[in-house]
């Protein structure tokens, strides 16, 4: 799908245009520097899923990368769902956007603006697979000491788009990337989760993205009191699983294969348990994850 030919409309620079005619120069700041922020909202049945913890953290994220926010959350909020409405999206994705001016080309930011963009399209899942292969990435997530993970930024997605591009001629539909001391981190665009002897594992967050869907798994662990463990895991520690499973507001509740040659079980109570909770959530769509109700 080529993007830059999106139907419908988009809102930029203050008002709503159509999609086609939303454009930045080649100069503009955070296309060089890659000091971009964004975030991805689920739509179902023509309403956003957790909108409220997204916008929460499309401010953080704005924070992080000392970027300004031009409106107020109530007022993105808003803009979010007039553009579901406008653009008739039951099932699909909201991509607002925060970037730079062209009014610097240097890492100096002093004289840029801060401009906002939020798009919307129908879009299915990220994978159409029922279970995914995975490759372990070559390069590892640098750590909250190293650069701001928490951000939803374009930059922390560098290493992403090379691993992808790399595998793409391979067998495998993603990789696992582990942090600088070796310990699990997440995918490419997901956060991991394993399970061992009906115990549900997942890494700590200092070097992964806090994903709303990583959020919203961990509360339906601890409202339906599934054994849940938090903290830093080695390689060998997720090779030993079960069963593996990706989560991703795109990705949603994804099942994993195999990694590298390690097989897992595909068919888990556990995470069809947490599969079915997922789906009742996206037909009420509360707005934050403390709303979930078990």
């Amino acid at each position: 799908m080529d993007f830059s030919k999106l139907n419908g409309k988009i809102f930029f620079q203050n008002k709503f245009i159509d999609s086609r005619k939303a454009k930045v120069h080649v100069l503009n700041h955070s296309l060089h520097f890659a000091s971009s922020i964004f975030e991805g909202i689920g739509v179902y049945n023509n309403k956003p899923l957790f909108l409220g913890e997204h916008i929460d953290r499309l401010f953080l994220s704005a924070d992080l990368m000392r970027l300004k926010v031009n409106y107020p959350k109530k007022k993105i909020i808003e803009i979010c769902n007039k553009l579901v409405r406008i653009n008739k999206i039951d099932n699909g994705y909201i991509r607002p956007l925060i970037f730079r001016s062209s009014h610097s080309m240097s890492p100096e930011t002093k004289n840029c603006k801060s401009l906002i963009a939020i798009a919307s399209w129908k879009w299915g899942k990220l994978f159409n697979k029922s279970s995914l292969s995975l490759n372990i990435s070559k390069y590892p997530k640098l750590n909250e000491n190293i650069y701001p993970t928490q951000a939803k930024s374009s930059g922390s997605y560098q290493i992403s788009v090379l691993e992808r591009s790399k595998i793409e001629k391979t067998k495998f539909d993603d990789c696992l990337m582990l942090d600088l001391n070796k310990n699990v981190a997440e995918t490419s665009a997901c956060n991991i989760f394993w399970i061992k002897n009906n115990i549900v594992y997942t890494p700590k967050k200092h070097s992964i993205l806090n994903g709303v869907t990583r959020r919203c798994i961990i509360e339906l662990c601890l409202k339906n009191k599934i054994n849940l463990k938090i903290n830093d895991y080695k390689l060998k520690h997720i090779m030993n699983a079960d069963s593996v499973f990706m989560t991703g507001t795109a990705a949603e509740i994804q099942v994993v294969k195999n990694i590298e040659k390690t097989k897992y079980e595909t068919k888990s109570q556990i995470i069809d348990f947490l599969k079915n909770k997922y789906e009742i959530l996206k037909k009420q769509c509360p707005y934050y994850i403390k709303e979930i109700r078990t």
